[in-house]
């Protein structure tokens, strides 16, 4: 019998990650797989061979009974609207899912704490996220429940439901009025975080980045929405520093950490109100460190 909850794929020009993560995907079976795959770049004509070999891989290599669903683009749409899309393509088809990206190796241990929280938080508005990522481990350690509630999204390999995705906004509708409201203070204290926060809210709907994750990430603090975060981390992303890391390049080491076990069943916490300290090391670890959020600040009063 094979794994019942359906799963999202998303590759594109990474044979070999591919095979990696999709050898992780053949251990626990899944009877519905989605695969998006985007086209190749037109001003990267090693992109052709490369996607090529990626499509030729999935479909040689997923060799046990399972519905395979696929999505391969002819041309290449790029990162914000093919994820974009991808996403809704897969919650039209599914009420609930997990997603995986071509470089998020999974510990199996993550297939049942993502199903077992779907099924769990399934008609609960206020969750809307289920994180698999976790870069902050040592603050975990007094902590007995298998997870934590946060407001930030982590969506390296991450799940969610049908219902939290129909309120995606991709233009960042309203931020505005969100930042007339203040809302901002909800997800942490200090005021050169949230300007920071806020500037990339306002990049990514003005479309001077690549970005879809900014955008989940303020449709779920626009609906006061809450993210979880394991006690350990479950993915380990093998595509950080990458050249060809969609957006990982450069980033700190302690983004590509190995992936632990998680014990189930799984501990459920006693509350669900994020911890401020907790959520500003997320911020810290994820967004900007203490320094370069200083040397940000400090550009910005500059004009630079």
């Amino acid at each position: 019998m094979g794994f019942n909850t359906p799963i999202l794929f998303l590759v594109f020009n990474r044979p070999e990650h591919t095979r990696t993560v999709l050898g992780r995907i053949r251990e626990i079976k899944p009877l519905r797989l989605y695969i998006h795959c985007d086209g190749p770049r037109a001003d990267r004509p090693e992109d052709i061979a490369k996607v090529a070999k990626v499509r030729a891989i999935l479909q040689s290599e997923i060799d046990w009974p399972c519905e395979v669903q696929t999505l391969f683009r002819t041309s290449n749409i790029g990162l914000r609207d093919g994820i974009f899309d991808a996403l809704n393509w897969f919650f039209k088809a599914e009420p609930q899912g997990i997603i995986l990206e071509d470089d998020c190796v999974p510990d199996l241990s993550l297939f049942p704490y993502c199903e077992t929280l779907l099924e769990r938080y399934a008609d609960d508005p206020q969750v809307m996220h289920i994180g698999c990522w976790n870069l902050a481990e040592e603050f975990f350690k007094k902590e007995q429940a298998s997870y934590v509630f946060s407001r930030f999204s982590f969506v390296v390999g991450w799940a969610s439901w049908r219902r939290a995705w129909e309120l995606m906004s991709l233009s960042l509708e309203g931020l505005a009025d969100f930042e007339q409201s203040n809302a901002i203070k909800k997800l942490i204290g200090d005021h050169k975080s949230q300007e920071y926060m806020l500037d990339k809210f306002r990049v990514t709907q003005r479309r001077e980045n690549r970005s879809w994750a900014y955008a989940w990430f303020y449709s779920i603090l626009k609906n006061n929405g809450l993210c979880i975060v394991p006690r350990v981390n479950l993915v380990h992303n093998i595509g950080i520093g990458e050249q060809d890391a969609t957006n990982t390049t450069g980033w700190d080491s302690r983004g590509g950490r190995r992936s632990q076990s998680l014990g189930m069943p799984l501990i459920h916490p006693e509350n669900r109100i994020p911890n401020p300290i907790m959520e500003q090391h997320f911020f810290y670890t994820r967004q900007k460190s203490r320094f370069r959020l200083w040397l940000w600040t400090w550009r910005k009063k500059l004009g630079l």
